[in-house]
């Protein structure tokens, strides 16, 4: 057997003793049985596959930048914003200045 097989044959088993547990908890709701002491909660569902460190390794290895580059664009965006905020204070002084000043008539 592949190795596909048998982790879907076992997420299969888990399924079942989840529907197994469900029906359980309807039945109690009903009235119609004492929940079991050890099914207490839902078995828990493990749909990902194990994980090998170094898979995790190389994924993390992909979004790591060095601590200059984050740096030196964290320094760019705060030199943008403040460039974008004195324009748009600079654009609403000159339009209060020219509102006021073709209200008076000048």
């Amino acid at each position: 057997m592949s190795e596909r097989s048998d982790e879907l044959r076992r997420q299969r088993d888990l399924l079942r003793e989840n529907l197994a547990w469900i029906e359980k908890e309807i039945e109690r709701e009903d009235g119609l049985s004492q929940p079991a002491p050890e099914m207490a909660a839902p078995p828990r569902l493990n749909t990902r596959a194990p994980v090998d460190d170094r898979d995790v390794e190389a994924i993390l290895g992909e979004y790591r930048t060095s601590s200059h580059a984050i740096a030196s664009s964290t320094k760019a965006g705060c030199i943008a914003y403040f460039a974008i905020a004195t324009a748009l204070l600079l654009l609403g002084v000159a339009g209060v200045y020219f509102y006021y000043k073709s209200a008076r008539g000048h």
